[in-house]
């Protein structure tokens, strides 16, 4: 039987629906559970599950959907869900706080906050954490600009630190915030205005047997003109007072060229040793800085590595082996197999993929749903055609529908159709791990491609990265075998996987 609860006007993080949705599904006797709020998108997901929705729903209410075999099993079940939502049953040690003002910091040694609120409502909580001392770590988005560089501003003059809006990753004090990755602890310090991107250096530094003493994430418009690089300042000089951090590491897109100057003309002042990456930068950005530039995440963490003196190891293969892998695998597909797809969840990762792609391949075309200088624009982003590159996690994905890091839902499914498509040669997938993303984004993947392809004698490429660390809950080690197993060829960074995409796609062209 199916149980539907609609709480009006209640608003919860998809974080937290996630971890109450997978609470739920683990009860005995529940068939399945669902905990979303009531978006197009997720309405339309709950209706392909079976599930039959009120009318009037609107994308303020909050749906607990749950099939069970009797009614005292689904009320169980809600009850549950209504306990955990409203902190009832969380097993969390210590108090449960409803509001910042409920907080006196003389008898509670508290000194940060994450905020994962409705951008309305974030900018006040900031607001009052940053006046009671706190570092805050926002994790919203919808908040203005101007809002922001208020925010920050007032981090300045109280001394804290403001991670965002729009934060996605950070590790401060060993605790692994919002889609954070558990890092080994080590004498690398990083601060991003990209968040898959710092992530990626930081499991890469970790793979490659160093470790991270913090990572602190700015917020995606921090190097903005109109914010100016407050936080990657603030943070750059927070590492350079902890004593724990050797290195410093800065990550991001390629911003403002007066905000990213600024940045490094701030590290010339450093006393520690500083790599960047400022993905789609040159030679010239860095030229009269003592930054040592890098030119994708992959080398922003080998670089970090030497910087401390050591040789990092060798990651990848050599162009030659790249050739004999490609020319492997696409001799097994059939003459009308000619297109490559990405489906990405990381921004950056995108971004770096695009980059690649358009660098190895300027001859051939590429359509994406991002607005960029590296490829054409989809006339429909629900519609691959050609050699498509898609970010699902960017904003016409994701406004109705949780971020595909928390929920997979939406990118499985076009995962689905990308396999379905007699004219697909090549998929892209990057995965993304951490106690605070969704418990398993790989093994649906692997299932998926089993079913479309394995069990029906098909072939198709199917590339992989996983941006993960050994502590992660996910058992990365243990889900990279499960794909290998599969056929799923994993690469040890996105800029690898991108290498060996890039090849195909061009090979496919050569041969088309």
């Amino acid at each position: 039987m199916d149980t539907i609860i609609v709480k009006s006007n209640r608003y919860v993080d998809s974080v937290s629906l996630m971890a109450v949705g997978d609470r739920l599904k683990g009860l005995h006797n529940i068939q399945t559970a669902e905990v979303q709020m009531a978006t197009p998108a997720n309405r339309e997901l709950l209706e392909e599950e079976g599930f039959s929705l009120p009318e009037g729903l609107t994308p303020n209410d909050l749906v607990i959907a749950v099939r069970s075999e009797t009614k005292d099993q689904a009320d169980a079940a809600v009850k549950l869900a209504e306990d955990l939502l409203d902190h009832k049953a969380s097993g969390e040690e210590g108090p449960v706080y409803h509001s910042l003002r409920e907080i006196d910091l003389a008898e509670d040694s508290y000194d940060l906050v994450q905020i994962s609120l409705p951008g309305e409502y974030a900018a006040a909580e900031a607001r009052e954490a940053l006046r009671k001392g706190l570092d805050v770590f926002i994790f919203s988005d919808n908040v203005s600009l101007d809002e922001e560089l208020e925010l920050k501003k007032l981090g300045e003059e109280t001394g804290r630190l403001v991670m965002g809006p729009d934060c996605g990753v950070g590790l401060i004090g060993g605790v692994a915030l919002a889609a954070g990755s558990i890092i080994a602890s080590g004498p690398v310090g990083i601060v991003g205005a990209s968040g898959s991107g710092a992530q990626e250096v930081a499991c890469i530094i970790e793979r490659c047997g160093y470790g991270i003493s913090t990572l602190i994430g700015t917020g995606g418009r921090d190097l903005y003109p109109e914010i100016g690089g407050i936080s990657m300042l603030r943070g750059m000089r927070r590492l350079e007072e902890n004593p724990d951090t050797r290195v410093i590491v800065l990550v991001s897109k390629l911003a403002d060229r007066d905000v990213m100057e600024k940045i490094l003309a701030a590290a010339d002042s450093l006393s520690k040793p500083v790599a960047a990456v400022f993905l789609g930068g040159d030679e010239k950005l860095f030229a009269g800085h003592r930054t040592k530039g890098a030119f994708s995440l992959e080398e922003a963490a080998l670089t970090a590595i030497r910087l401390l003196g050591e040789t990092p190891p060798v990651l990848g293969l050599s162009d030659a082996e790249l050739e004999k892998l490609a020319d492997k695998e696409l001799a097994l597909l059939d003459p009308g197999q000619k297109y490559f797809r990405s489906l990405y969840c990381g921004g950056t990762f995108t971004e770096e993929g695009l980059i690649c792609f358009s660098r190895t391949n300027p001859s051939v075309e590429l359509y994406t749903n991002l607005r960029n200088r590296y490829a054409k624009q989809l006339p429909d982003h629900r519609k691959s055609q050609g050699n498509t590159i898609l970010d699902l996690g960017a904003e016409d994905f994701t406004a109705d529908a949780p971020h595909p890091v928390f929920e997979p839902a939406l990118r499985l499914k076009r995962f689905y159709e990308e396999l379905e498509d007699p004219e697909v040669a090549v998929i892209l997938l990057d995965f993304i791990t951490g106690p605070g993303v969704h418990p398993d984004p790989i093994t649906p993947f692997v299932r998926a491609y089993e079913e479309k392809v394995l069990a029906r004698g098909k072939k198709l490429v199917v590339i992989s990265s996983i941006c993960g660390s050994r502590e992660d809950p996910q058992n990365v080690e243990e889900k990279a075998k499960l794909l290998r197993k599969a056929g799923v060829l994993v690469m040890p960074s996105n800029y690898q996987s991108a290498r060996l995409a890039g090849l195909m796609m061009r090979k496919l062209a050569e041969r088309g």
